[in-house]
């Protein structure tokens, strides 16, 4: 028998945690599979377990609290106590598809790989504004990969929402750096270690997730924000290996001086049509974080969550 753990974190998201639970109900669950969930209270005082309690799955279900605010810090929690050899990553405003485990499942089969990965897709609350390009293109995520190709060499882009682990080979010990609990990247710290200690991650095309975008993160100055601390994620990972990349953080460092000299004309005469266009935008504020990676400013996760 084959067991998973699917992992949730939340904080404060009664409403999506239920639709998130609502959809793991109607998963297509392949036989001789066994599926728990574990879902990680990071609210200081905890308030999940009514959700999970009023949840109808077909599979046990149960919550931990983490009152340490923070992403890595509630998914290490998870991981510790996780009981299935394989563990899933969901997030609680997110929803995969009918067939997203079985297609994970899979691919992990098929290849012997240490983890699977498959797309994101971003679905807005309220769309029909200017920059909705801006925001699917920010929060989507889509390789194109063929079922069962080795995306190994890609995992800076990989998605966390919707992976599958082989936890002895992954996970061992707390896998999430918690320096990066308010700023995120402790999913891209953790597939380059992972990379580089020699485990294979392969691609699942038809393991959707869909991740909803609240009416609160579809604002132009957040999307900003976004893609700048994402910059500076670029340049503070190799910093945080052991031993550090220095040569790597002043190559990307050049490179975001580059992108800010090529883009910053761009996106500003696009914006004063009315809209930020996608890919200058992108470039601009990945570039600027790049070149302040250091400056650690108010965070996206933890107490600063939206």
């Amino acid at each position: 028998m084959q067991s998973v753990t699917i992992l949730i974190p939340t904080r404060h998201r009664p409403e999506p945690l239920a639709r998130a639970l609502k959809c793991l109900a109607a998963l297509d669950v392949p036989a001789g599979v066994a599926v728990d969930v574990l879902v990680v209270d990071n609210a200081r005082e905890a308030e999940a377990a009514p959700v999970v309690e009023a949840a109808d799955l077909p599979f046990p279900a149960r919550t931990v609290h983490e009152p340490r605010p923070g992403v890595s810090s509630a998914r290490n929690t998870g991981v510790e106590a996780a009981t299935g050899a394989l563990i899933a990553f969901v997030d609680d405003d997110c929803a995969p598809g009918r067939g997203w485990l079985a297609a994970q499942l899979a691919a992990l089969a098929e290849s012997g790989a240490d983890a699977s990965f498959g797309p994101r897709i971003a679905q807005l609350d309220a769309a029909g504004a200017s920059d909705d390009a801006l925001f699917l293109d920010t929060y989507s995520r889509d390789l194109g990969a063929a079922m069962g190709a080795d995306v190994t060499a890609d995992h800076a882009r990989l998605p966390l929402p919707g992976a599958v682990f082989v936890k002895a080979r992954c996970l061992a010990g707390a896998p999430f750096d918690p320096r990066l609990d308010a700023i995120g990247g402790e999913d891209v710290l953790l597939f380059r270690q992972l990379a580089e200690a020699g485990r294979r991650f392969v691609w699942a095309p038809e393991a959707t997730m869909v991740e909803f975008i609240p009416k609160s993160r579809l604002d132009a100055r957040f999307i900003l924000k976004r893609r700048f601390v994402s910059g500076q994620h670029r340049c503070l990972i190799p910093m945080m290996l052991d031993p550090p990349r220095r040569g790597e953080t002043a190559q990307l460092m050049a490179k975001g001086a580059l992108a800010v000299a090529l883009a910053g004309p761009v996106a500003a005469i696009g914006r004063l049509s009315g809209r930020w266009p996608v890919r200058a935008t992108g470039l601009l504020m990945s570039g600027l974080g790049r070149l302040t990676w250091w400056r650690r400013g108010s965070g996206l996760y933890g107490e600063g969550h939206r």
